[in-house]
């Protein structure tokens, strides 16, 4: 199935069907009549199965789904190969060039989940933080001046 232009395996309703140990790619769905309805939630893992299995945002997703939960994968190995600085938001910086967190970041800015933390929304906040604030004292010392 593709998801935002990558090829991931799935949806399967029974996680069982998710490799238990393998690195990759995690998108939660929201089935409605054998259709992905919505997305639930996106993340990454070493161990992409265990992870989903055991994982501390399974009531968010019981709460927003509307139809049948299922879960689609994509193992992943290496470097991602794009040449974009990495979010600097990312909690694990010393692996944050990786094709798994490369990955999980273009889907978090491309899909709207309604589970998990999304540091792209994070970073929209902290500039509607930071624009208030030049509003209110003008540019930020050592700021480019435009």
């Amino acid at each position: 199935m593709e998801i935002a232009g990558y090829e991931f395996t799935g949806p399967f309703t029974d996680v069982s069907k998710v490799p238990l140990d393998r690195r990759g790619v995690y998108v939660v769905v929201c089935l409605a009549d054998g259709e992905v309805d919505c997305y639930l939630d996106v993340g990454e893992s070493e161990q992409v199965g265990e992870r989903l299995k055991t994982h501390n945002r399974k009531d968010c997703w019981e709460e927003n789904a509307h139809g049948e939960i299922a879960y689609c994968y994509r193992l992943t190995s290496g470097t991602w190969d794009r040449e974009l600085d990495v979010n600097p938001l990312q909690r694990v910086r010393s692996h944050s060039r990786s094709e798994q967190f490369g990955i999980e970041g273009e889907l978090k800015w491309k899909l709207d989940v309604a589970c998990g933390p999304n540091p792209w929304e994070e970073i929209e906040e902290y500039w509607e933080i930071y624009r208030e604030y030049e509003a209110e004292f003008g540019p930020r010392a050592g700021a480019d001046a435009e």
